[in-house]
């Protein structure tokens, strides 16, 4: 009896943690895990410091079922589809310019950059200048619920 209550705790924890952990969305393990749509365009179009700098939210409000990268010129852009149609596209600028969109409000990242936020009728656009890397974040979140998409999205701009 006391063996099966062992067990039963063991597996109820190691369910609880299974239920309560988010993907890896490590580099490392994207490019593991998606090596033909998100490795391959990484590691052929981006140095080693690129790759560092490269926008990676670390979590994100919905289990993504697809991750693509691509990268042209100076730009590299990430995409997370989930099953049922949230949307997540990160973009990385580097060496920008002065290309930062006009945007009627602006919030306070945790790092201490200022974004810009717009908030369209099917996504939440969200813009900032890393100081410290010399990029620009870019990121348009269209969710298939609105309830707390603005909060959401902040939070994914949070995680980069």
């Amino acid at each position: 009896m006391r063996i099966m209550m062992i067990a039963f705790a063991l597996l109820a924890t190691l369910t609880i943690s299974a239920c309560s952990s988010g993907a890896d969305l490590s580099i490392e393990s994207l490019k593991e895990n998606y090596p033909e749509s998100f490795g391959t365009p990484v590691e052929d179009n981006l140095s080693s410091e690129e790759q560092e700098t490269l926008g990676l939210p670390s979590e994100l409000p919905f289990e993504s079922e697809s991750i693509e990268a691509s990268v042209i010129e100076n730009e590299a852009e990430i995409h997370y589809q989930s099953r049922n149609a949230d949307e997540l596209t990160v973009t990385t600028i580097y060496n920008p310019g002065n290309v930062l969109q006009e945007t009627e409000t602006r919030m306070t990242l945790n790092s201490g950059s200022i974004a810009g936020v717009d908030e369209g009728e099917a996504a939440v656009f969200v813009e900032w200048f890393d100081d410290e890397d010399g990029v620009i974040y870019q990121m348009a979140y269209s969710p298939m619920e609105e309830e707390n998409r603005l909060e959401k999205a902040i939070d994914i701009a949070n995680s980069i």
